[in-house]
């Protein structure tokens, strides 16, 4: 072959890639189009999947078992009409308080935009209300609650019913926001009539964790992300603060208390359609800028051991000693106890 038989090949090629190229550009430039998604959608898009079935070809996955989502997921599918590709991979960190990231994307035909944006928002809500970890990078979905408009909630009568009709008029937009300090002994009901408000009601619940590396600056950014329409919950505080004084095991703690309070005042975020929730085993160890502040905390209230109301409406038979004794937790166990015995009695 001469030099100009290698020239006239060596032009085809260049031309034909030149071709392949723009072809390739065309299509992934203005053919298709792609958003990066948030560790929650990416989860909710998941289940979404995974639940709808119907055709999918998954390209690359990891074997998880539930509730674990698999930190590796690629598939291209065809949901509620519209085809996509969905990825989700794992980012490792080399520093930082966060070890790991995740990383996902739905890349789709740039004239399904507006479909896929009503699949990421309103199709993926439902009967699931969601139950987040807050960070200063974001949310991070830890599970789901079922919606449930007729939920039961077994209390103390009394200790609720200004709590929950507050939470009506958050709800019907009567109010912006409002609050709770919630206090007593473990198993007395704190976290379950956070449940109840949050299935009821249909507010995802966002819970913050607090981590020794975060800063002032952190805890800004984790509280202005706060969405509209939920409930922040900060569970069993007296772990993280006594008064003001920080009583994390970690000394290298670089946020402060103040960062906390100036927060809830709602410098950076308005806060529409908030309930703060706070609980604590021991009231004593709150500092009176939230027990004794009712612009912080609207309501202190103290969850004891269930009366004898609380058995009555659960079905419980107990005697007179074990009233004011047994917890809440204690009373379900007992009551599941007595309806396993009646059942094995019936057969």
């Amino acid at each position: 072959m001469n030099f100009g038989n290698i020239m006239a090949t060596f032009g085809i090629l260049s031309v034909a890639t030149g071709a392949l190229m723009s072809v390739w550009a065309g299509f992934k430039y203005v053919l298709l189009g792609n958003m990066r998604l948030s560790s929650d959608a990416s989860k909710r898009l998941y289940d979404k999947i995974q639940k709808r079935g119907g055709w999918k070809w998954i390209l690359n996955s990891e074997l998880a078992n539930e509730p674990h989502y698999p930190c590796v997921y690629q598939v291209v599918t065809w949901l509620n009409g519209v085809p996509f590709y969905f990825s989700r991979q794992e980012r490792l960190f080399t520093a930082g308080w966060q070890s790991k990231d995740d990383v996902s994307e739905i890349v789709f035909f740039r004239w399904n935009r507006e479909k896929v944006v009503e699949l990421l928002t309103r199709n993926l809500k439902g009967t699931e209300i969601p139950v987040s970890a807050m960070s200063p990078s974001g949310q991070d979905r830890l599970g789901c609650l079922t919606y449930d408009p007729d939920a039961q909630v077994y209390l103390n009568p009394g200790t609720y019913e200004d709590i929950e009709n507050d939470v009506q008029r958050l709800v019907n937009g009567e109010i912006s926001r409002t609050s709770c300090l919630l206090y007593g002994p473990p198993g007395g009901g704190k976290s379950q009539f956070v449940k109840y408000l949050a299935r009821k009601y249909n507010l995802p619940i966002n819970i913050v964790f607090l981590e020794s590396g975060y800063t002032n600056l952190d805890i800004a950014r984790m509280f202005s992300e706060v969405p509209r329409n939920c409930i922040v919950l900060m569970e069993d505080f007296d772990n993280y603060f006594h008064g003001r004084e920080c009583v994390m095991k970690n000394e290298e703690v670089r946020f402060t208390f103040d960062s906390l309070i100036n927060s809830l005042d709602g410098v950076h975020n308005d806060y529409r359609g908030v309930l703060f929730v706070m609980t604590t085993n021991n009231i004593d160890a709150i500092d009176d800028s939230l027990k004794k502040r009712p612009t912080r905390m609207k309501f202190v209230r103290e969850f004891g051991m269930p009366k004898k109301e609380v058995f009555e409406k659960l079905g419980v038979e107990v005697g007179r000693g074990q009233v004011g004794k047994l917890t809440l937790d204690q009373a379900f166990l007992l009551r599941d106890q007595q309806r396993e015995i009646v059942m094995k009695n019936a057969n």
